[in-house]
């Protein structure tokens, strides 16, 4: 099979998924590193009560 015998297809992505994986990585990223955060401060008032 020759290459000009092969069609090319246009691939469309959809603004709406994009927006989609961009809130993803948004909701993710501030739960993810609140959670982590968080977990730094109890750790530090823990800490800081017991010196």
């Amino acid at each position: 099979m020759r290459t000009s015998d092969v069609e090319k297809v246009d691939v469309q992505v959809d603004h709406e998924e994009i927006n989609s994986l961009k809130g993803t990585l948004f909701s993710t990223v501030v739960f993810v590193g609140g959670g982590i955060l968080f977990f730094i401060l109890v750790l530090f008032y823990f800490y800081m009560t017991r010196v």
